[in-house]
């Protein structure tokens, strides 16, 4: 497992999409970018009773696409974001 620090939130905005980005850099000086596409979710508890996450925005950067770093939208494009 890796130990990351999470260096910046963007919230990106695409067109019509928002989606999430973390920049993190590991021990070893690496720099991840890490989409999170689920903001928001609801999972059951074993007893039967539903509880709901939703990922923490209010630090985040919103940010139009083409303003992010090159290298960070060529990892995104990568993966078809």
């Amino acid at each position: 497992m890796y130990r990351v620090n999470i260096e910046k939130k963007y919230i990106v905005k695409k067109g019509e999409k928002r989606i999430v980005v973390e920049l993190c850099r590991s021990q070893d000086g690496k720099l991840y970018a890490v989409p999170v596409l689920v903001t928001k979710h609801v999972y059951t508890l074993p007893d039967g009773t539903q509880k709901e996450w939703e990922y923490q925005e209010r630090d985040a950067e919103e940010i139009d696409y083409m303003s992010l770093p090159k290298n960070i939208r060529d990892a995104l494009s990568k993966i078809d974001i």
